[in-house]
């Protein structure tokens, strides 16, 4: 084998290790618009691509041909809640699947439909039916303590900058790549400027909207719709009513087509019953960063700023909590992430037996 022939394999090497980005698995949008922002050089693959109901997916097999030829190196992100996302959890467990699961109902925060903010989401996987949409029923214990707040809202969709901050933590932890510095400097930018500034009354026109209403400060929030295709109750369509007609903002967060309708669903009703409601519509189906600080924006244009800021800082997790794992992962000079650094140790010590052998194969003279 000729020096030339060596050094040629060896850069086909070098391609294939930066080729072959890491692959970042997610069950539901948005999780896959925050993540392709946080981590720019990954393979983001959301497997609900165009599903009018991720509940109700069933995996392909294409989707089982892919997540059976992920790596060690990839990871899987799943809400654990639907069908799809406990087997492919099973599969994870039996070792049909290699890449790593995170569950996110082990790392994040929730809240309650009536605004409690909780940790860690145990609840009965198998006694979850999603056919039926019933989240209500759900309780889960964390420290011993049992959480009765009327059920969680497990539809953050991972658009609540807290659990932003957690999941890209886990993230750089299970697969060493390193996240986007700019995109953690704007959050924590966005975190520091808009987290808990405004209170009254406000309106979540569907379930990821009470968590970005939260985040900017509002406690005393009226939830439209609480379930997907489930119509409000008589109670919550009363409650939303009276906010609209005091002059609440109304938020809507979509993360694909079906947010659009509620709020035509929401303006109609509000307008039937003599209310004509301030709606805010952020669509986080394109971009994160960018529409996060477009609804804050927004919302700080229509509605009052807080004067108990501080008091209610103490009823979401800190701001130095929130940024503290990120801001502790190691800023990378140079640029490439710790995985690219041992597939490119190992692609030198190939290519330093290759040369070595075909020197030693070289007819003597």
């Amino acid at each position: 084998m000729h020096k030339r022939e060596v050094w040629t394999i060896t850069a086909l090497l070098l391609l294939a290790v930066f080729a072959s980005a890491q692959k970042i698995v997610v069950t539901f949008p948005a999780y896959d618009i925050v993540l392709k922002e946080a981590f720019p050089n990954a393979d983001v693959i959301l497997l609900t691509k165009g599903v009018s109901d991720p509940h109700m997916y069933q995996l392909t097999p294409q989707d089982l041909q892919m997540i059976k030829a992920l790596t060690e190196r990839d990871v899987i992100i799943s809400s654990m809640h639907a069908p799809f996302e406990l087997k492919i959890a099973e599969m994870v467990q039996n070792g049909e699947i290699k890449a790593k699961l995170i569950d996110l109902t082990k790392i994040q925060w929730y809240l309650t439909w009536d605004g409690k903010l909780v940790k860690e989401a145990e609840h009965d996987h198998g006694e979850h039916d999603h056919g039926k949409h019933d989240h209500g029923a759900h309780k889960h214990d964390h420290d011993a303590h049992k959480h009765d707040h009327g059920g969680l809202n497990l539809h953050d969709h991972g658009v609540f900058p807290p659990n932003v901050f957690i999941l890209i933590e886990e993230v750089s932890k299970a697969t060493g790549l390193k996240p986007d510095q700019n995109f953690i400097q704007k959050l924590k930018q966005l975190n520091a400027t808009y987290a808990n500034k405004f209170s009254g009354k406000a309106i979540a026109i569907n379930p990821a909207a009470q968590y970005l209403l939260y985040w900017l400060g509002f406690r005393d929030i009226a939830l439209f719709i609480k379930e997907p295709g489930v119509p409000p109750s008589p109670a919550d369509l009363q409650k939303a009513l009276q906010y609209a007609k005091e002059g609440a903002p109304a938020l809507a967060v979509a993360v694909r087509g079906e947010a659009l309708r509620i709020v035509d669903n929401f303006r109609n009703k509000m307008n039937e019953l003599g209310a004509q409601p301030k709606i805010i519509t952020a669509d986080f189906s394109k971009s994160y960063l960018s529409t996060l600080e477009n609804l804050a924006k927004e919302i700080a244009g229509t509605a009052k700023p807080t004067e108990t800021a501080q008091q209610t800082a103490a009823q979401q997790p800190s701001t130095a909590q929130q940024t503290q794992p990120v801001a502790q992962t190691p800023n990378v000079s140079s640029g490439v992430d710790a995985a690219v650094w041992v597939a490119l140790v190992a692609v030198v010590v190939i290519a330093a037996a290759i040369v070595a052998i075909a020197l030693r194969r070289k007819p003597k003279r």
